[in-house]
Formats: C-alpha cells, structure tokens, sequence
C-alpha cells in the first residue's frame, strides 16, 4: 500500500520524516492481532518483539546494577530496578529515574534499556530503570505506587546508587512514563527536574490530535485494561492534568512528537506548568511518530535531535 494511502489527510498536512514511514512499512511486516482480539501476553510480546527490531543495543562501558525496592504500598515482592552508571560518569551525578511506556499494559526494563544506556552514557549521569506492576493483573493505582515507592527509596538511597549525598534526582518517562512522572512529581517532594516524554495526562482522549492520529477505540480499550472502574479517568492521580496545584513543581522538559495522537495532551499540561511559574522547555519533534524516543536503531536521526536535548537538560543539574 502505498505512504499516501496509509496517511491519507495527515500526508497532505505534514511533512512526515522519512524515518517514520519507514517505520511504518517494516512494522507491516511485524503480525500482530488488532486491539480488543488480542491478549495482555501478546501485547507484551509483540512490544519486546518491535523493541528488539527498531531500539538496538547500546554500546555502553559502566556498571548494571539490580535492585528490589521494598515497597510501602502493599507490593509485596518490591519494585525491581536497574541502575546504569557509566564509567567516565561525573562526579556529582544527577540520578534519572525513567518509567518506561506501554500504556500500563506493556514494555519493560529490557524494551528500554537501549535508550536508557546511550542517555546514561552521553550525559555521564545514573539512569534508574523501574519495573513497575502492569495491567490488567494489577490495576491502577499499582503502577502509580510503586513509582511512588521508587521515587522516595531512591531519593534517600543516592550514594547506594552509585551517586553522590548531593546529588539531583529527576524523574522521566515517556507515555504512560510520563504520565507516572507528571503525578509522582506533584507527590514526591525534594525533586530537582523532569522530563516528559508525549506524556498521556488526560484521560478524556478531548485534544484536536486524538482526533487526527489516534485510533480511539483502541485507546480506550488499552485504558480499560488499567482502570480498575471509570470513575479513575478523571481522578488526579491518573489524570495528572487535573491536578489543582502546579506551583512549585520541578522544572520540565517535554519532548513531543509531531504526528503523535498525545501531542496536544502533551502541550497542554506544560501550558499549565507555564501559567504556574514552573520552568519549562517543550521541543516539538517534526513528522515523528508516537513511540520514536525508544527506538533510537531505526529512528537515527530523529532521536538524534531528541537525546541531544535530553543530555543538555540532565547535564544542568550535574556537577562535571
């Protein structure tokens, strides 16, 4: 099928990269069963499988480190985390800890260790990867609580992780991550910054761009699966947009993409970061697709400009 049926009217109002339709050509070539006929198992699988396709390996020198944060939430068996700490890292470290995407229902520490290592690597900081319960098996809030409980453990474990006493600690995620990082940020005070990758804060699925990229009744399957009842769309905590305080939050990196069904839910929470004096940058990547930040094997160049951003914005709350 040819790019313009594929994108009908998105083709003729944007310039989409080359890199997104390729990406969109080899992923025809990946099976996999429509949203609704197809199990949580298989969506896992599909996303390890697209990982494994389109992230690559990182050429990284340090340490990897394994961890089982004790959980104060009723997670019994604890939160396991990775920590990657580079060999030439600095010497007052920040520490990122990073909540990988998949929509509460899928991906995990390996989809994301790619991208974690090569940011780990490049901005010579400590990237916390956290493996936090998923859907349906445990619904909402169980992902929210233990990137709480991460959160807060880190905060007071800096020099266990391979930091330093003074060390800035951050969080960042990228869709449903940055959806965990834009509520535990409102939660978990003592936070020096974060970053948001097209993070979903709004479960009403309202802004123009739902309406342009999104496949709806997918989406809304997916959430279904991490709801435990309806009434959780509008509950602050899910939906961090609704949140009745932005002051004094951390500053923000957004990094959004262009053809992106989450990019105007994006803008608009850190237009409300804005109107509360919280300093915040958004970069708009363009003719990306939802899901490029984590695949930085296919989507060369445009990680390229996204990653450098991210280091810059991480090397701010470092000691070289």
């Amino acid at each position: 099928m040819a790019d313009s049926e594929v994108w009908g009217e998105v083709a003729r109002r944007y310039e989409i990269h080359e890199e997104t339709l390729s990406y969109f050509r080899r992923l025809q070539g990946i099976e996999v069963k429509p949203y609704g006929a197809i199990s949580p198992e298989e969506i896992r699988a599909h996303s390890l499988r697209r990982s494994e396709v389109f992230a690559g390996l990182a050429d990284f020198e340090g340490s990897e480190r394994e961890f089982l944060v004790p959980s104060e939430s009723g997670n019994q068996a604890g939160v396991p985390i990775s920590v990657y700490k580079p060999s030439d890292c600095s010497r007052v470290p920040a520490i990122l800890v990073y909540f990988h995407g998949g929509g509460l229902v899928a991906s995990s520490r390996i989809t994301h260790s790619t991208l974690l290592k090569i940011i780990a690597r490049r901005a010579r900081c400590i990237v916390v990867n956290v493996e936090f319960r998923l859907a349906p098996e445990h619904k909402v809030p169980a992902a929210f609580n233990d990137s709480r409980d991460v959160t807060r453990w880190v905060l007071h474990n800096k020099v266990l992780v391979g930091g330093h006493a003074d060390s800035c600690v951050g969080l960042g995620g990228d869709s449903c991550g940055g959806q965990l990082t834009a509520s535990i940020t409102h939660d978990v005070m003592g936070l020096d910054f974060q970053i948001l990758v097209y993070p979903l804060t709004d479960l009403s699925l309202s802004t123009k761009s739902y309406e342009e990229f999104a496949d709806t009744a997918a989406l809304k399957w997916v959430i279904g699966l991490f709801l435990a009842n309806e009434g959780q769309r509008t509950d602050p905590v899910v939906s961090p947009y609704h949140r009745p305080s932005f002051t004094g939050l951390p500053p923000a990196l957004c990094i959004l993409a262009q053809l992106d069904p989450l990019r105007d839910d994006g803008l608009a929470y850190c237009n409300k970061l804005k109107e509360a004096g919280v300093p915040t940058e958004v970069m708009l990547v363009e003719g990306a697709p939802h899901n490029f930040f984590s695949l930085p094997a296919h989507f060369q160049q445009l990680t390229k400009e996204a990653y450098t951003k991210t280091v810059e914005f991480i090397q701010r709350f470092q000691t070289q």
